[in-house]
């Protein structure tokens, strides 16, 4: 009996004693099933997720033949997420010229005779600027990546023409107040967002530095946690901030062994996307000399600055979307639908 119950205990350690242990199991009589159940468990795994994408890829090849295949835009992946924010984008400045303080900046300066009449030429543009992009912002963000690219540099060309509007009165308002009103127009209307920025980032810096003196695991979780919301609010942010940012970062890391491995590319297919994946490398650097740092503090230089940015992101957008047709073109129905979750 307690021979037995040392055979049993030395088949649950495994291969604890390597070699040598696997030889005394064998010469005892005891089979290593506990290993070749496990082997069993994940054979029987694998097949079942083979056998699932062959009946998905089977699904949606019928649903294209009938045409009436649907990409999810839920499963985009940080490419088609950065793209969508673009297309997005047009809306979101709409709304920022619709809610644009001029209530705020009229207590801020004062203004005269003059000036009241710029400021209300100014309201003009801005409302002008509103119903125009109302009208020609995309009114849906299309599924497909190559489409999505077309939506953004619509809503981009849409946004610059508003500006084409907008700025010319901008412009003559600011130009009509004297140094003291600007200054009390960035104290009242600028400073107050800066501050609040600003304040942000030391409570979150003070948090940090505490909670990496004291529990350490605690810290971590609070780290992780901060990272969620801060992305939550980025994503809530107006579809032009960080523009060139975001679509650098993507542009530079695109998860090529990812697509390869689930997307399952023939030769044909890989140098297409490593022709993607090059000239999306390029556009990135474009973004070290055409876009400007995103720290403009007057509305004068914020307008001007953000004309810089977009019309940056459209050079990119524009450079990239040849290679990005041709690779999608290349693909099957079945490939483009596992493509949209890793792009």
């Amino acid at each position: 009996m307690e021979a037995r119950s040392l055979r049993v205990a030395a088949c649950w350690r495994g291969d604890e004693h390597g070699a040598d242990g696997a030889q005394n199991r064998a010469q005892d009589g005891v089979p290593d099933r506990w290993q070749d159940r496990r082997s069993d468990r994940r054979r029987a795994r694998y097949d079942d997720r083979r056998r699932w994408r062959d009946r998905e890829d089977l699904t949606r090849a019928r649903a294209a033949e009938r045409g009436d295949l649907v990409l999810d835009r839920g499963r985009s992946g940080p490419f088609g997420a950065a793209i969508e924010k673009l297309a997005r984008g047009c809306a979101a400045q709409a709304a920022e010229f619709d809610n644009w303080p001029f209530e705020a900046i009229s207590r801020a300066v004062s203004p005269d005779n003059n000036q009241r009449e710029a400021l209300e030429g100014l309201r003009d543009a801005a409302k002008q600027a509103t119903q125009r992009l109302t009208t020609e912002c995309p009114e849906d963000v299309p599924a497909t990546p190559a489409a999505r690219l077309e939506a953004a540099e619509q809503g981009i060309a849409a946004t610059l023409a508003a500006y084409d509007t907008v700025e010319p009165k901008l412009q003559a308002f600011y130009g009509a107040l004297n140094d003291e009103q600007k200054a009390r127009l960035y104290r009242g209307v600028a400073a107050p967002s800066a501050a609040n920025a600003t304040e942000a980032q030391e409570d979150r810096r003070e948090r940090r530095d505490y909670y990496s003196r004291r529990h350490r695991w605690r810290a971590y979780a609070a780290v992780r946690e901060a990272a969620a919301r801060e992305s939550a609010q980025r994503q809530a942010e107006p579809g032009w901030s960080r523009t060139c940012e975001e679509l650098a970062a993507v542009l530079r890391n695109w998860p090529v062994r990812e697509i390869e491995r689930d997307v399952r590319l023939s030769s044909p297919q890989r140098v297409a996307l490593y022709e993607l994946v090059t000239a999306s490398l390029k556009a990135a650097d474009t973004f070290d000399s055409t876009c400007p740092a995103d720290d403009a503090l007057t509305l004068v230089g914020r307008m001007e600055m953000m004309r810089k940015r977009l019309a940056a992101v459209r050079a990119a957008t524009a450079a990239i979307r040849p290679a990005l047709a041709r690779f999608y073109e290349a693909l099957d129905q079945g490939q483009k639908m596992r493509f949209a979750g890793r792009s």
